[in-house]
């Protein structure tokens, strides 16, 4: 997804490092909430899943439909609006909410919006006035207390089943990895413009 502002000149679009540090941090955020009540099921792998997905579904729509920001969004200081640059409707967040799950490929569109944006006719844009709150350590809690959480669960329950412990560990621990390595690139791409 390449961010030019030329297709829509009178929505201030968020840049695609904005789009993917929200994307990052939300992703973490709403798997995190998503896998700690699946736990209830998880021996039964379809209504885990099922649950894991409905908490992630739930945390976008009522971010968006209340606050037209997610955490993420918090932190870079964007927000979704429609077309007019205005706050969304219902129907738009819901939409867009149920197209987030097949929007994955997003990021490799020349479109200047993601498929749940194009979808739900809505944008994210970039707002200087709104406050920046640094979600990255509230983030980090949250990861630590869910690993903690899974593991005095796992100690507690003895009759767990491997496999899907196994995806359950690995789900964070992937999403983890990447946050890390997009803030090391960050930081290696920052120190090398700042040489030249």
């Amino acid at each position: 997804m390449k961010i030019t502002n030329a297709k829509y000149k009178n929505l201030n679009l968020a840049l695609e490092d904005d789009r993917g540090d929200n994307f990052i941090v939300d992703v973490i955020v709403s798997s995190v909430l998503g896998i700690a009540p699946s736990f209830l099921y998880y021996k039964n792998f379809v209504i885990a899943l099922l649950i894991y997905l409905g908490v992630r579904f739930l945390y976008y729509f009522i971010s968006e439909a209340l606050f037209s920001r997610t955490l993420g969004k918090l932190s870079t200081q964007t927000k979704v609006v429609n077309i007019n640059n205005e706050k969304p409707n219902l129907l738009q967040i819901l939409i867009r909410s149920l197209s987030r799950f097949i929007s994955l490929l997003s990021g490799v569109s020349d479109d200047e919006v993601a498929i749940h944006d194009a979808f739900s006719k809505t944008f994210v844009v970039k707002d200087s006035s709104l406050k920046r709150v640094n979600t990255k350590s509230m983030l980090y809690l949250l990861i630590q207390l869910a690993m903690v959480s899974y593991f005095v669960y796992y100690i507690i329950d003895s009759e767990t089943d491997w496999s899907f412990e196994f995806i359950l560990l690995i789900i964070p621990i992937f999403w983890i990895t990447l946050f890390v390595l997009v803030i090391i690139i960050k930081k290696l791409n920052s120190s090398h413009r700042n040489k030249f």
